[in-house]
């Protein structure tokens, strides 16, 4: 496991430490990163969990079974623009029948990637997948760009001041590509990140999932 950061978190850590400017950190970084873009500085703050959970790749294995790349092509990367969070009132009245729940949809699509990008994703995104390996962290604020906190699981479930809350996935990479999956409100995606001349930057994004 990869510790990000330098702070001490609330649970204990196992495993090594790597420093901050290690390439799993910098995948992360650029991830955390675009999930803050565009935002106004006033707006709330996001919170995301300092440890990952599942497979960056599950999901993209599992529909990629079932459906053609047309069908779930690789866009543009965005930010993962969730509607506002179902909150327990909203699950008591659609279970009691009061009023029934609508879940909306996430931002609206951005345009796909050239067809030969696509075919680059799909390509290492099936072998990272079938190798079914993924590179495990831990992180802090040092990591995290102005305006995003990030805490321990529990305190982001009970304590207020996220307008959302993102868990990331384990890392799933080789030495030129990673992938890795941000699920917030009951939406996913997964983004495809590359190294480039600079470091490593997001540039595809695989289709959006209501879990």
């Amino acid at each position: 496991m990869t510790r990000i950061g330098t702070a001490m978190l609330p649970v204990a850590l196992a495993a090594c430490t790597v420093g901050p400017g290690n390439d799993d950190a910098a995948i992360v970084r650029a991830t955390l990163a675009l999930l803050q873009s565009g935002r106004a500085p006033t707006a709330p703050g996001l919170c995301v969990d300092s440890r990952p959970r599942g497979a960056a790749l599950a999901i993209f294995r599992t529909m990629r079974m079932t459906t053609e790349p047309d069908e779930r092509p690789w866009r543009l990367p965005a930010p993962l623009g969730t509607p506002p969070r179902v909150v327990g009132r909203q699950l008591f009245d659609d279970a009691t029948g009061r009023d029934r729940l609508r879940i909306r949809e996430p931002d609206a699509e951005t345009a796909e990637l050239p067809r030969e990008t696509q075919a680059r994703f799909d390509a290492a995104a099936r072998a990272l997948s079938l190798a079914d390996r993924s590179e495990s962290f831990a992180m802090n604020d040092d990591i995290a760009p102005a305006g995003m906190a990030v805490r321990w699981w529990l305190m982001n479930r009970i304590m207020r001041g996220c307008e959302r809350t993102f868990v990331l996935s384990r890392i799933a990479r080789n030495d030129r590509i990673g992938f890795i999956t941000v699920t917030a409100d009951h939406w996913g995606t997964t983004y495809a990140v590359e190294r480039a001349t600079d470091g490593w930057r997001v540039t595809g994004q695989w289709d959006k999932w209501l879990y």
